[in-house]
């Protein structure tokens, strides 16, 4: 089963960016909601930034209201170093309309996200835990309270009943999902939604998998109702401002067995990849700094150490974890190479590495 997990590929992001939001009134009237400003920023670009940071490559944002500021700011464009196109539907056809009128762009796996909320959760987890033979697609759960929120019930890992109204479960719809590009094989009107005219259905046949993300480490908020909307910016504030861990790489992710370069001659460290998942999980950032005075000596060069993190990256990924960012410093006083000052000071114990963090 797990063997089956790793094998899927999950590069691409979709984005629903289509409703009028009208809940929130007059502020919605022209800008949309995924583009309300929190700290002069977009509440899209949060979300973006987040996926970024786990590796996602491709987004799809699928628009309808106010489209035009979507694609004046978002479409062919490159941001956090993901390439972003937008979908546009002419006429209004709910969100699984919309990801219906979006299937020449879809990957064969796709993470499905609101434009209107966030669920701060590890979501190379997510990912990983997905069990692709089994379910067309997962959702990431949430646990709220509140009686405005729909809830759901799971029966081991696969959800029994979605859009409850009562108290009977704390267990909501977090808006996070991964499917397979099947999904949009299922007949359906034109217009339709997935909450309502889909899952409903996959949920009988035990087709969606139900992940809990319920500890206090994975915030959730919706910004599309008022309760929420006046909580966002501080939300983000702390999601985004994280406890974070400094690790050293030889000999602390791998074997030092000097001047390593080639994946050949790289060696985990004992428990090290569950040490790291344990950080990912429990919300903390995690870098890597690293002197590599190997580049400067001219014994390889800075596309080799390049491509080896990219290489550790990789193989965290496809077990649910990973590192946020390389830091790496290529000087040492024996280099044949010119450096800078401002280079020089990057080598630890100098904290240049740490500063750029």
């Amino acid at each position: 089963m797990r063997a089956d997990r790793n094998k899927i590929q999950v590069n691409q992001a979709v984005i629903l960016c289509g409703g009028f939001g009208t809940r929130l009134g007059p502020l919605t009237q022209k800008v949309p909601k995924p583009l309300l400003l929190f700290s002069k920023k977009p509440f899209l670009d949060y979300i973006l930034k987040n996926l970024s940071r786990f590796g996602i490559k491709e987004i799809l944002l699928l628009c309808h209201f106010q489209k035009d500021q979507f694609i004046k700011k978002y479409h062919n464009k490159k941001k956090f170093n993901l390439s972003i196109k937008c979908i546009i539907e002419k006429t209004p056809l709910g969100t699984f309309g919309s990801l219906k009128n979006s299937y020449k762009y879809l990957q064969p796996y796709f993470l499905l996200l609101n434009g209107d909320t966030f669920f701060d959760i590890n979501l190379r987890d997510f990912i990983y835990r997905f069990n692709s033979r089994s379910f067309i697609g997962a959702l990431a759960v949430a646990k709220k309270r509140e009686n405005r929120f729909s809830k759901l019930l799971i029966n081991k890992n696969y959800i029994s009943k979605f859009n409850i109204k009562n108290n009977v479960s704390s267990y909501i719809n977090s808006g996070t999902y991964i499917f397979s590009k099947k999904i949009c094989k299922i007949k359906s009107k034109v217009s339709s939604s997935l909450e309502i005219d889909i899952l409903p259905g996959l949920t009988i046949k035990k087709k969606i998998q139900g992940i809990k993300y319920v500890n206090r480490f994975n915030k959730f908020i919706d910004i599309g109702v008022p309760e929420d909307y006046i909580k966002v910016k501080n939300f983000l504030i702390k999601v985004f401002n994280k406890p974070t861990i400094f690790l050293d790489r030889d000999g602390v992710i791998n074997e030092d067995l000097n001047y390593v370069h080639e994946i050949k001659n790289f060696k985990w460290k004992k428990n090290v990849k569950k040490a790291i998942k344990f950080m990912n999980d429990h919300n903390f950032y995690v870098f890597v700094v690293t002197n590599q005075s190997g580049v400067g000596r001219g014994y390889y060069g800075e596309n080799d150490v390049i491509d080896l993190h990219n290489w550790i990256n990789n193989e965290l990924r496809s077990k649910g974890s990973q590192i946020d960012d390389f830091f790496y410093a290529t000087y040492h006083k024996t280099s044949i190479l010119d450096y800078s000052n401002y280079e020089k000071n990057l080598r630890k114990p100098n904290i240049g590495m740490i500063n750029l963090a």
